[in-house]
């Protein structure tokens, strides 16, 4: 039986515990296996399958195992992608807020003639 589970390079989703056999971990973009610590139960030999990480989804299983029972755990792997190195280093992207200066000053006369509209309509509706 596993007894303990550590992921040395990668961040687990939950702490290790040997009656889940599911667990999700998520690992830097440049990491190509998972360095694993792990304790096995005397008398349990260990086997892990997928340990070769690509860009997408991955799974490693583990299997524990002895002449009379196997248990297997589940790591599905993601590796987080740095988003400033898709970008291409060669590009300066910059963004500009430029607001044309006569539209600050239209604004607000636009809601003074609407308000002075509404003044007008009202004071007429009540002199009637």
């Amino acid at each position: 039986m596993l007894e303990d589970l550590k992921v040395l390079n990668g961040t687990m989703s939950l702490d290790f515990d040997s009656l889940n056999n599911i667990y999700t971990i998520s690992v830097e973009e440049d990491v190509q296996e998972l360095d694993l610590d792990y304790k096995v139960s005397t008398g349990y030999n260990i086997s892990i399958i997928g340990n070769n990480l690509t860009n997408n989804l991955n799974e490693v299983v583990i299997s524990v195992y002895n002449d009379e029972e196997v248990n297997s755990y589940y790591l599905y792997v993601t590796k987080e992608v740095n988003v400033a190195q898709v970008v291409d280093n060669n590009t300066n992207l910059e963004i500009k807020e430029e607001i044309n200066p006569l539209v600050l000053p239209s604004i607000a006369s636009l809601c003074f003639i609407i308000i002075l509209l509404l003044f007008v309509i009202i004071y007429k509706n009540k002199k009637n």
